[in-house]
């Protein structure tokens, strides 16, 4: 074997150089803290565009199967979104709603019409909980539906073990 050193490459750090050096002040920390909690934004007017994009991207799902590789990457990004936005917004339960349908996503290496249908009732549900203004956990009614997507998902690869990717 030959020994050969390894050449370290040192890269520049574009966040370090925005962000600065050093702690960030305890102040500047709480200030953060507080617009995150106080925010009064209206998550509908963010969330509607979202769920808009999701719908559509399903729909041409639906009726363009040989593009569905492509179109997969299209309904992971408002998923994504949602995931990010809600707990900001206080919707923790679209946030655990869209990460499970994140997971779910992940784990299947085809979009048939059965994962569709699991898509579209979680479009469906998330648009129904930010029309609703149904803050929060969601409660009872919440975990119900945290269950129900699971079950479905848990259902799904178990009639379509060939379309799973196991973690």
């Amino acid at each position: 074997m030959s020994e050969k050193k390894a050449k370290i490459i040192k890269v520049e750090n574009k966040l370090q150089k925005k962000a600065g050096f050093g702690e960030i002040p305890e102040v500047t920390i709480s200030r953060a803290e507080n617009v995150i909690l106080n925010n009064n934004v209206d998550f509908k007017e963010i969330a509607t565009p979202i769920l808009l994009s999701l719908r559509e991207t399903v729909k041409l799902s639906r009726e363009n199967p040989e593009r569905i590789d492509i179109l997969r990457q299209e309904l992971i990004k408002p998923i994504m979104e949602l995931k990010a936005n809600g707990a900001m917004f206080k919707y923790e339960l679209i946030g655990t709603l869209a990460g499970i349908m994140l997971s779910f996503l992940e784990h299947i290496n085809q979009l048939n019409p059965d994962a569709l249908e699991i898509i579209e009732a979680h479009e469906k549900t998330l648009t129904l909980i930010v029309m609703k203004g149904i803050k929060g956990d969601g409660g009872l009614l919440g975990k119900q539906v945290i269950e129900e997507l699971e079950s479905a998902c848990g259902r799904y690869y178990r009639k379509n073990p060939d379309k799973f990717i196991s973690p």
